[in-house]
């Protein structure tokens, strides 16, 4: 797999703005929706041009609570498209026990699946705890309630690392006009979620994995081999719209 481009407006490991905690979003603010376009309009232009899935705006080095999600079906990815969704001032509840019911389906017809709009997750149920900087996983960690994939950053250019989260979360957010959003994630895209979220906490990838001989844990992007690529294309993920 070849080098990808990450765009120089990208803010790298190392700036101190990526160790912030981002900043929450007044009512107010929500008013001036000249410069949340602006704003959101900046943040898509720079994840495609690195061909991103996310990005948080700490990456351009606007220390606010906000982060952009997309994840198209062309990914080969057995998982519904999810469309662009801005997320401001989000808090994510981490499923912090195992689920004995099924939570995903096996997607046979992508046309039909353009979004999780089936109530099959129903994570309210279960117990759950709040993402935080210490922790992105369950109280007690097992297969059934954690995913562990291969991660990458648009501030850690071209590097690739096995990370585990939680399996499942619900995301909790204000959309553009302020009005509260509510959605619960399953396998890739809880993780992609918790991934975003953990730059509004001050953190990257790289501090959810043990630093035990770390060099050997990151995996460069020329280095990534059929297996890892098989691996990555073998995920599953799901959604529901609560709110």
């Amino acid at each position: 797999m070849e080098a990808i481009n990450i765009s120089k407006n990208i803010i790298k490991v190392g700036n101190r703005l990526l160790k912030e905690k981002a900043i929450p979003w007044g009512k107010e603010e929500f008013k001036d929706v000249k410069r949340i376009e602006k704003l959101l309009e900046k943040m898509h232009k720079e994840m495609k041009d690195s061909t991103g899935t996310g990005i948080a705006a700490p990456q351009i080095g606007v220390n606010k609570q906000l982060f952009l999600l997309e994840f198209g079906m062309n990914e080969g990815i057995n998982c519904p498209q999810f469309p662009l969704t801005a997320f401001f001032n989000p808090k994510i509840e981490l499923v912090d026990q195992d689920v004995t019911k099924p939570s995903r389906r096996t997607i046979t017809n992508f046309n039909k699946f353009l979004h999780g709009s089936e109530k099959l997750l129903n994570l309210s149920q279960y117990k759950t705890k709040l993402q935080t900087e210490e922790s992105t996983l369950p109280t007690i960690p097992s297969p059934n309630n954690t995913i562990t994939m291969l991660e990458s950053c648009l501030s850690i250019p071209n590097i690739f690392a096995h990370v585990q989260r939680s399996r499942r979360c619900i995301i909790k957010f204000l959309d553009i006009t302020g009005k509260e959003r509510i959605i619960e994630a399953d396998g890739i895209l809880a993780a992609c979620l918790q991934h975003e979220y953990d730059h509004l906490l001050g953190k990257i990838f790289i501090d959810r994995i043990d630093k035990t001989d770390l060099s050997t844990k990151l995996i460069y992007t020329t280095e990534l081999t059929d297996d890892h690529l098989k691996e990555i294309y073998n995920l599953h993920g799901d959604f529901q719209i609560i709110k």
